[in-house]
């Protein structure tokens, strides 16, 4: 999976935090598809909002253990499968 990649599709989805969740809707021309909504915890919100251009693996894990009681590996192979859903889920 291409972090770059996903960095450029976030510009069609509008993300909105919803109590402790972060809610994605993509967004198709100038009308949110509501059929399609997705809820990213914690985690995954510190993913979405961190996910830039030249952002990399290894400063994403080290935000994740940096801000949330986890070992560092956990914390790869966590991020290694939200990715990929994610990537999933902005392709899809």
């Amino acid at each position: 999976m291409e972090l770059n990649r996903l960095a450029a599709l976030k510009p069609n989805f509008a993300a909105r935090k919803v109590g402790d969740e972060l809610v994605l809707v993509p967004v198709k021309g100038s009308v949110a598809d509501m059929d399609e909504m997705f809820t990213l915890n914690d985690v995954g919100s510190l993913v979405w909002d961190r996910l830039e251009a030249g952002v990399t693996t290894s400063s994403l894990v080290a935000a994740i253990v940096s801000e949330f009681d986890v070992k560092e590996e956990t914390a790869r192979a966590d991020l290694h499968g939200f990715l990929e859903q994610l990537s999933g889920l902005l392709n899809g």
